[in-house]
């Protein structure tokens, strides 16, 4: 009788489990660095050639170039004034001139952020949510075709609103471990930086899974079994933006002039491992790290709680009548 074969995959010890992790982390790096296609890809669509001008204009010229004045020119300005003039009039007292500087300095600049950039920042911030849409839209199907279509009903229409609340919650509750665990003793500002490369690189690909249809458990499961892959494509987005002088208007400025290079890279990416991989990773070592894990846990912990609250109003409303 013929003996029957079978298959038998070898489990990864730690050092394999982690040496295959790091090349996962270096594919990400490296597919972070497509600028070429991205470039192709925005010559060879007039939308997508357009919508990028457009950003490039509003955020790197208007926003950041508008930073870039008032540090490097107004506030120049108003110091050679106040040497010339004020200085003059108050050299006997020399010891309040700094706090002098430091009070206009201030001044200014909350002026100059209520009155300028605070409203060019608000209007960027809805001009950019419709170009990146765009952006993605015409570069998935320049990719890969038409996206899913789905007939938008009532019932659907509510389904949305429900989980795009559902989605900022969970946002703001990531962004929130995110920015506490940076306190954590010794370990804390690497997983603070884990944390926001890798919510980075979901925004990224984030338009190319809703135009395939996949739901947000979807998107989350398929992103947490490839984490290692999206720290890495997640890095190189990050540290332009956490290296911007701690000025949060200029870290914002910065993605949202990079953005859409990464949403068309995101596009045109494969993240590892493949779906039909089966590489077993050892046992120290997570297949899918739970990357979101703390956050849904607050989520469902405030929904709960707000459903709590409803179910007690409608229980008052009810004894009333």
């Amino acid at each position: 009788m013929p003996s029957s074969t079978v298959r038998v995959v070898s489990q990864l010890n730690f050092t394999e489990t982690l040496k295959l992790c790091f090349g996962f982390f270096w594919c990400g790096l490296r597919d972070s660095f497509a600028l070429p296609t991205s470039l192709i890809i925005i010559y060879g669509s007039n939308t997508i050639r357009n919508r990028t001008l457009k950003c490039f204009t509003l955020n790197g010229v208007l926003f950041l170039g508008s930073i870039f004045f008032f540090n490097r020119i107004t506030l120049p300005i108003i110091h050679f004034i106040l040497g010339t003039s004020l200085f003059t009039s108050i050299r006997g007292s020399n010891e309040h001139s700094p706090f002098i500087v430091n009070f206009l300095d201030k001044t200014a600049a909350l002026m100059y952020q209520l009155c300028w950039v605070y409203p060019i920042f608000l209007l960027s911030f809805a001009l950019n949510a419709m170009w990146y849409q765009e952006i993605a839209d015409h570069a998935y199907r320049q990719l890969y075709g038409r996206p899913i279509d789905s007939k938008l009903t009532y019932t659907r229409l509510l389904q949305n609103v429900a989980n795009d609340i559902y989605r900022a919650i969970l946002f703001m509750n990531y962004l929130t471990v995110a920015t506490i665990a940076y306190a954590i003793p010794v370990f804390g500002p690497l997983i603070s930086f884990m944390y926001f490369c890798w919510i980075y690189a979901y925004y990224s690909f984030e338009y190319k899974w809703v135009n395939q249809g996949w739901t947000l458990q979807q998107r989350i499961d398929y992103f947490e079994e490839r984490w290692s892959y999206f720290a890495g494509f997640g890095r190189h987005l990050f540290c332009p933006i956490q290296n911007a002088e701690f000025n949060h208007f200029l870290s914002a400025g910065v993605f949202a002039l990079l953005f859409p290079l990464y949403i068309i890279m995101a596009n045109n990416a494969l993240p590892l491992p493949r779906r039909n991989e089966s590489a077993r990773f050892s046992s120290l070592v997570p297949y899918k790290l739970r990357v979101f894990g703390v956050s849904m846990k607050l989520n469902d912990k405030i929904i709960n709680c707000i459903r709590g609250k409803q179910a007690k109003v409608s229980r008052t409303k009810i004894k009333r009548t």
